[in-house]
């Protein structure tokens, strides 16, 4: 694709958000759907905790209109409400304080998300493939109407999606030492930001890691070559993941279970439990508080705990089969908290990525030699099951699961071209 090309699809995109935007909070505003907007726009059912972070992000742009900046850094807050306050500032003082005024910063992440698809299309596989992965996401559905919500979603994708470029990269081959710097500072900025965002999921940050450390390995057994400036930045990335933990406040959602992270970097004292004992406490004390969630008519396997490592390998296939294929079909038109057109829409979107798990299969097993492409799929992979474990609610793993699905949707759109183009190649 040519640069300015590009650049038309952007503008087309950030106009396609708008309208939506617009669309969204004109039907709450005139009561159109009152059981599934407020007057703000904000979602009553799929975005619930916005309401939440309207408030709050409403008391901080009061704060910052009376330029009272002590009070706006003493209000706890939500990292991503404090971004939002200042587009409550402006042009919320001219609209008011709703999804219309945190747009500018809402088009910013949605821009963000589909920007780092096509790079990613493209480091792994090519242009082409980076584009039309990027245009399925921007229309897709849910992924598209989250995006206008006051949520910490969308900010928390262009973190992840941010890292795990840079990962991409550090695999696929030597790095120049000038690039090196570069890609260590935004590597570890956006480990950070996904901590401050959304720190309740930071073990997944040690899975990702792990994995470009192996595949890293193999690079290297493979072309017999030590690529030391990738290896430093790898170094520089790991030390910044265990440095911000202890030095920086992440932001939860009020009320839930404090993030923590796998290894315990935050204090010097010996802690009897080990990682695997770590592990299996976050996992059931995180799906405790799914248990608790707006919806439980939506939750799975309620009263799943895992005590042994022999508890969750039994485990693991019904995991797989909830991170991958939930909602199943018998959901698909019950009426829940979210209502039928809700569960039809969800139901829609999963029987799409039933369909496109297959060109996702096809293009791992036809680029198996791409180690880049192993490590956006081992981590998609480890993500759903992992999601799985932790999350017993439907709706909450819908939100969770778009970094993932963004992932296997990347995969089939290359699977996609390569059987087209296998097709072509066949005799008639």
């Amino acid at each position: 694709m040519k640069r300015l090309s590009l650049r038309l699809w952007l503008l087309i995109a950030a106009a396609f958000h708008v309208l939506t935007t617009l669309f969204v909070y004109l039907i709450g505003h005139f009561h159109l759907l009152p059981n599934t907007f407020d007057e703000n726009g904000i979602g009553l059912t799929f975005a619930a905790d916005g309401l939440l972070y309207q408030r709050i992000t409403s008391a901080l742009a009061n704060a910052l209109r009376r330029g009272d900046f002590r009070t706006w850094l003493e209000i706890q807050a939500p990292f991503h409400c404090r971004l939002y306050s200042f587009a409550f500032v402006f042009p919320g003082s001219i609209v008011g304080y709703n999804i219309l005024a945190a747009e500018p910063l809402s088009l910013i992440y949605f821009l963000a998300v589909l920007t780092l698809v096509y790079l990613l299309g493209r480091e792994i596989f090519d242009s082409t493939t980076g584009f039309r992965a990027a245009v399925v996401i921007a229309v897709w559905p849910s992924f598209l109407l989250h995006s206008t919500q006051l949520t910490r979603d969308s900010l928390a994708i262009v973190a992840m999606l941010s890292l795990l470029l840079i990962l991409v990269r550090l695999v696929g081959g030597p790095i120049k030492w000038r690039s090196a710097l570069l890609m260590a500072i935004t590597g570890g900025s956006s480990a950070t930001l996904f901590w401050v965002t959304r720190g309740n999921m930071w073990t997944l940050v040690f899975f990702e890691l792990a994995f470009t450390t192996l595949l890293l390995a193999i690079l290297i057994i493979r072309e017999r070559k030590v690529p030391l400036t990738n290896l430093g930045v790898l170094a520089l990335i790991v030390a910044a993941v265990l440095f911000v933990p202890p030095h920086l406040e992440s932001s939860t959602v009020f009320g839930s279970l404090p993030p923590t992270p796998l290894i315990d970097v935050t204090s010097s004292t010996v802690h009897t439990h080990s990682l695997w004992e770590r592990l299996l406490r976050q996992i059931n004390g995180r799906r405790q508080g799914f248990n608790r969630y707006l919806g439980n008519s939506s939750n799975i396997d309620s009263d799943a705990s895992f005590e042994t490592a022999g508890d969750v390998v039994r485990y693991l296939p019904r995991a797989a089969e909830i991170g991958l294929f939930a909602p199943f079909p018998r959901m698909w038109f019950e009426v829940g908290t979210v209502g039928r057109m809700a569960r039809v829409v969800a139901g829609i979107e999963t029987l799409i990525m039933y369909l496109f798990y297959i060109p996702a299969a096809v293009c791992v097993w036809k680029q198996r030699r791409n180690l880049k492409l192993w490590l956006v799929f081992l981590f998609a992979l480890t993500g759903l099951i992992g999601l799985g474990f932790v999350v017993a609610n439907v709706g909450a793993l819908f939100r969770l699961r778009y970094v993932f699905w963004i992932m296997m949707i990347l995969l089939a759109v290359k699977g996609t071209l390569e059987l087209r183009r296998d097709f072509k190649r066949s005799p008639e």
